[in-house]
């Protein structure tokens, strides 16, 4: 017995890089979900305020953020995208990010067909602006003296779904998944706290602390923070995709080495009472 176990212990470690491995592949490419069934607040409520939104209203979506922190960020506008279709909301998307074109393209190429979307009349695509304190503050009264054409460099007014939009007062709600501080350092102080649009948005894990005081006061009224919460986000909208394989390879990952830390522990241990 002794020696099984101390071949057992001088395993080659190749093996077990390979099983580690296939802990993190499998998941990545079909989603099991087992990640925890606990909810956030923060991220119920997102999901319940975009559920309240009535059909055929529209909603800014923000994707501002670029590849640096797309792991994290990606799934989550994946989801809300996904989510604001199911619920026929019509979706005005745009970015003051310059590194983030890549990424909406994305979007806006793979989602609106799954469900029969159009553009022109479900969604519109604005152009990049980098000046995001005066296109926000241009907003509030005239929305078209800054954004007179789209991203594809015809006239924004001449689509159907933007024939009664002007201004914020036309909007039902603004989303935000950004990696930078825009959520809080613009969309909510020029557009929440002064016009008084709902702002909801979806963060980076490490920045989600930082915006409790914010959720607390309902100024922001729903929050999606890193990889943890685009999968909860998921499950509430049953859409198991990337942020749900990306927990799911890291729990499995983690218990895997866990059960070698034990199970070699226990060994050594028998051999020493053997």
């Amino acid at each position: 017995m002794k020696d099984t176990l101390n071949k057992i212990l001088k395993i080659d470690r190749r093996w077990l890089f390979l099983l580690l491995s296939l802990s993190i592949l499998i998941p990545i490419i079909k989603p099991i979900g087992i990640s925890s069934s606990s909810i956030s607040s923060s991220v119920q409520n997102m999901y319940d305020f975009i559920e309240k939104i009535p059909a055929g209203s529209t909603v800014f979506l923000g994707i501002d953020y670029d590849p640096s922190t797309a792991p994290e960020l990606h799934p989550q506008a994946t989801a809300v995208m996904k989510h604001l279709f199911k619920k026929n909301i019509k979706v005005v998307i745009l970015t003051f990010i310059a590194g983030s074109g890549g990424l909406m393209d994305e979007l806006v190429r793979t989602i609106p067909p799954q469900y029969g979307k159009v553009y022109g009349k479900d969604y519109v695509v604005l152009p990049y602006m980098p000046n995001f304190t005066a296109v926000l503050t241009q907003m509030a009264s005239d929305m078209y003296a800054i954004y007179d054409k789209d991203i594809n460099n015809k006239p924004l007014k001449d689509y159907e779904m933007m024939k009664n939009i002007k201004n914020y007062k036309d909007f039902a709600a603004s989303i935000d998944i950004t990696g930078t501080a825009l959520l809080d350092g613009a969309w909510l102080p020029l557009v929440g706290d002064k016009y008084n649009l709902p702002i909801l948005g979806g963060v980076t894990a490490i920045s989600q602390v930082g915006l409790g005081p914010y959720l607390q006061k309902k100024q922001i009224k729903g929050l999606i923070g890193g990889m943890k919460g685009a999968s909860e986000y998921e499950r509430l909208t049953n859409e198991q995709a990337k942020a749900t394989s990306g927990i799911d390879a890291l729990n499995i990952a983690h218990l895997l080495v866990i059960f070698f830390i034990i199970f070699s522990n226990i060994i050594l241990l028998v051999l020493k009472f053997i």
